[in-house]
């Protein structure tokens, strides 16, 4: 049993949306009440809106607050009638003087006896259009935030390496001094010094020393964070095999198994990545010390979008609780009657590789050994 064409009306005018359907021809069969009220409210008028007006010359002739998209939604309901498009949608502002509104048109094919015909419906997605506008607009705000914050970020740290370069700069010339005078102390006074006198005398001496070598790895640390990237091509075999030629006097009468695998060619600055891998090496040397026949592997891997490159030693290692004390400035996790060192070897590796918009890791266990993992980008296909 069929419904009554008043059921069928008041079912469509219960429907808060604005649906209208045409026939083939884009004549108005019948409307609801939502879009006569949204079709007067745009500027339209019975004549041009209501049943039995063509929808199609309504669309092609639109004037109003929605007049850009009359055009548009003719093309697409001619497509859906004539079965080139199986359906059409188009968001669209229709702004009023006293709001902002967004609508999406939405219209779909149906047949009946034969015919075939389109339901046109009209949504309000304004309140779906605001919510995206804020969060974009947020968005942008954190985005501009960040921005500014990083700048603010980078000048400090700029300003911050250059106090520190000037400071070291300044500090050599006293320590200079001290040590010196100190040789000049112990040479004057060698019959009168006692045993005592002496040791104070080793004493003041090796701290000198000690804070000499801190100075120089501040100016060093200075310099990497100050000087600019020559980027280029580097074959990144050559610079570990040059640093390692640098470690001759350190690895003089030592028995070390040394190993290098393939390794990549990276854009990169060719200096300082020698730079951060003496660094490695060098820490592996110093802590495979204790062993007859140490073992010093360079390697890489290559992984999504990155190559891995790795340092890996056959030495004491590390208690992993202390990872990530290993980075930062004058840390370190073994006694220096046992390993020397001031601690900042380590943050100028981190340093050089962040720079070069990679990062570093380390893994290890007590008496396991250590393996240091450098990660860096490869540069996007052209």
């Amino acid at each position: 049993m069929s419904l009554p064409v008043q059921a069928l009306q008041a079912a469509l005018d219960a429907l808060s949306d604005t649906i209208a359907i045409v026939d083939e021809g884009g004549v108005i069969r019948a409307t609801n009440a939502a879009w006569q009220g949204f079709m007067q409210a745009n500027g339209g008028d019975p004549e041009t809106c209501s049943v039995g007006a063509n929808y199609l010359d309504t669309c092609d002739r639109a004037q109003g607050p929605c007049a850009d998209e009359g055009r548009p939604v003719a093309s697409g309901l001619r497509a859906v009638l004539d079965g080139t498009s199986p359906e059409f949608s188009l968001e669209y502002p229709c702004h009023s003087p006293d709001e902002q509104r967004w609508y999406c048109v939405h219209i779909k094919p149906f047949r009946s006896d034969d015919q075939r015909y389109a339901t046109v419906l009209h949504e309000n997605v304004t309140d779906r259009k605001l919510t995206e506008i804020r969060a974009s607009d947020l968005d942008a705000e954190v985005a501009q935030g960040v921005r500014t914050q990083t700048a603010d970020l980078r000048q400090e740290n700029s300003e911050l390496d250059a106090f520190i370069g000037a400071v070291s700069h300044d500090l050599r010339a006293p320590v200079r001094h001290l040590q010196g005078f100190l040789g000049l102390l112990r040479r004057r006074g060698q019959e009168r010094l006692n045993a005592d006198d002496r040791q104070m005398l080793d004493v003041l001496d090796a701290s000198a020393t000690r804070l000499g070598h801190m100075i120089d790895e501040l100016l060093g640390l200075s310099r990497v964070s100050q000087r600019a990237l020559q980027i280029r091509p580097v074959n990144l075999a050559q610079v570990v095999l040059r640093a390692w030629a640098n470690m001759a006097p350190e690895t003089q009468g030592r028995d070390i198994d040394w190993v290098a695998g393939d390794l990549p060619v990276l854009q990169g600055d060719a200096d300082l990545l020698q730079l951060a891998f003496e660094n490695l090496l060098s820490n592996a040397v110093k802590y495979t010390g204790g062993r007859a026949t140490a073992r010093i592997e360079v390697g890489a891997r290559e992984e999504q979008g990155s190559w891995v490159v790795f340092v890996q030693d056959d030495g004491v290692g590390f208690d992993p609780r202390y990872t990530h004390r290993l980075f930062g400035a004058f840390q370190r996790l073994h006694p220096e009657k046992e390993f020397q060192g001031i601690g900042l070897g380590l943050v100028n590796v981190k340093r050089i590789i962040e720079r070069h918009g990679g990062e570093i890791w380390a893994q290890s266990q007590p008496g396991d050994g250590a393996i240091f993992s450098l990660r860096f980008p490869k540069p996007a296909a052209r």
